[in-house]
């Protein structure tokens, strides 16, 4: 355990504006069971629900969830380090624009999914009618939502989170005009299936953390 600490303590020291690298990142992560100790929270004083509560780490970033145990500010500060890590060694961010937009991000947890019109698939393909999601991304890439999910014990890998992160890129590729709405398709340019592949590899390293 305590050599887990140890590694834990060293990950969060990495300064989040590392330059591109060759080497391999997601190698560092290591799978560990303190992210998710039982704690006592259930009257929400530490987290309250529906308020903004800032996330450690981040000079702007800030949620608010309809349901104070998920997930903890802390859990967000981590996935979003990694998340930050991984892209990096993947697609770089050497003007800094990516570290900027997740400094000044507001991140909205919901137990609840969403309904909206003229959304796109994964592939492209347009739904012009009602659609039920599991997450958005708005105001230029400074809002995103994120459906908790079902189960009693829901984890960031298995919701849209990094999903969305990718969209919150895609806006700062593009300078705040669009975030890709239509992923893989062809309507909007940015994003390929490396980053479709990305986010699959990306919930990988946080299933790792048990985040």
């Amino acid at each position: 355990m305590i050599k887990q600490l140890s590694r834990i303590l060293f990950l969060l020291a990495i300064p989040l504006s590392l330059p591109a690298s060759s080497t391999e990142p997601a190698a560092l992560w290591q799978p560990v069971g303190i992210f998710h100790k039982s704690l006592s929270n259930k009257r929400c004083s530490a987290v309250p629900a529906d308020k903004l509560n800032k996330v450690p780490g981040y000079e702007n970033t800030n949620q608010k969830t309809d349901d104070c145990d998920y997930f903890y500010p802390s859990h967000t500060s981590l996935a979003l380090h990694v998340f930050y890590i991984e892209w990096v060694s993947k697609f770089e961010d050497t003007d800094g624009r990516l570290l900027k937009a997740i400094n000044n991000l507001e991140i909205e947890y919901g137990t609840y999914q969403r309904r909206i019109s003229r959304v796109f698939s994964i592939d492209g393909t347009f739904r012009p009618d009602p659609t039920v999601v599991n997450g958005l991304t708005g105001n230029h890439g400074r809002w995103i939502f994120v459906w908790i999910g079902k189960g009693s014990h829901p984890k960031l890998h298995k919701t849209s989170f990094i999903h969305e992160l990718v969209h919150v890129a895609m806006y700062t590729m593009n300078y705040g005009d669009h975030g890709d709405p239509d992923h893989e398709g062809n309507n909007y340019p940015g994003w390929t299936a490396m980053h479709t592949k990305f986010i699959k590899d990306t919930n990988e390293v946080l299933k790792s953390m048990d985040l």
